[in-house]
């Protein structure tokens, strides 16, 4: 199950083979033998990817693999009794979605797990990692000591924020030259160094480039403030739902690459931390932010919107 999972989301058997850390002809016999067995076949070859039978294979899988490494964390936890509190750290960009739904998937399956949460700039996070005050880190290109394991939680994709009066507001989406000569509207890099380095590279691989002006009040609920007539922003695109009054959501046409928000955790974790991982990694694949792009939420005052209100 997982050597086919793996095949489906890395696009490839050479791919899916560096991913599991092996050589690619043993997975294809596997697949192969696996096919035999089915009576069917899961996967078009070059391209690889999944037939209509592979698809409800990979689905009915990953509910299956999710189910059995809850079952295998349960059990770990089972054994302490005195397994202790779990410490997240979490960036702001996570504070309105992911961390939400994992203190509630938690509190419903897991009560007897405090969780302690810490909401914090990204160098903040980093600080207390190093000091051993978190135990499970959610962030985008937040960097982690060698002994924490990573995975990719969300993959989506950026879009623009600009204020209802913008001359492009009534936009169903919008492409990086038609901003040309304006200011990007951005936090001072102290705060995050690398998610800023990142999301001005993935502005410079459109071949475009932005004027920064910094933010002296940054986070979302300030951007109705500075956001009026000129100049945007670029968040992940999941945040268009969260924004304040005064401003509007833009999905890019361009393609960027995407932006990851990564779980990190300490590869010798306590049960109570590890069990904490296996229901986020579940919730992650229940609500599919392993899939990449996600559709884009509609701008409000898009003639997108008014159709949807309409009907």
């Amino acid at each position: 199950m997982r050597y086919v999972i793996a095949v489906a989301e890395a696009g490839s058997f050479e791919a899916a083979a560096e991913r599991l850390h092996m050589t690619q002809p043993p997975l294809s016999r596997q697949i192969r033998e696996l096919e035999r067995q089915l009576g069917v076949q899961l996967f078009h070859r070059r391209p690889a990817r999944p037939t209509e039978p592979g698809r409800v294979f990979v689905e009915s899988a990953r509910r299956v693999l999710a189910e059995a490494d809850l079952a295998v964390e349960r059990t770990r936890l089972a054994a302490y009794a005195d397994a202790g509190p779990v410490r997240v750290g979490y960036t702001v960009t996570a504070s309105f979605d992911e961390m939400p739904k994992v203190f509630a998937a938690m509190r419903d399956r897991h009560p007897g797990i405090r969780v302690e949460a810490r909401e914090a700039w990204d160098e903040e996070l980093v600080e207390a990692v190093r000091a051993g005050e978190l135990d499970v880190l959610l962030g985008r290109h937040v960097p982690t000591p060698a002994t924490f394991e990573r995975t990719v939680l969300r993959r989506e994709p950026f879009a623009v924020v600009v204020g209802a009066d913008h001359p492009l507001a009534g936009r169903d989406a919008v492409s990086l030259s038609e901003l040309r000569g304006e200011t990007l509207r951005f936090f001072p890099r102290r705060f995050a160094p690398r998610y800023h380095d990142e999301v001005l590279a993935a502005l410079r691989s459109s071949g475009e480039t932005f004027a920064i002006w910094e933010n002296p009040l940054p986070g979302l609920r300030n951007l109705n403030l500075h956001l009026r007539s000129e100049g945007f922003m670029i968040l992940p695109a999941s945040l268009g739902e969260q924004l304040p009054a005064g401003v509007t959501f833009l999905p890019i046409n361009d393609r960027l690459p995407t932006i990851d928000l990564e779980m990190a955790w300490e590869r010798h974790a306590s049960a109570a931390t590890l069990t904490l991982v296996a229901v986020t990694l579940d919730l992650a694949r229940r609500e599919g932010w392993h899939r990449g792009h996600r559709p884009h939420p509609v701008p409000v005052g898009s003639p997108a919107a008014r159709r949807r209100v309409t009907t």
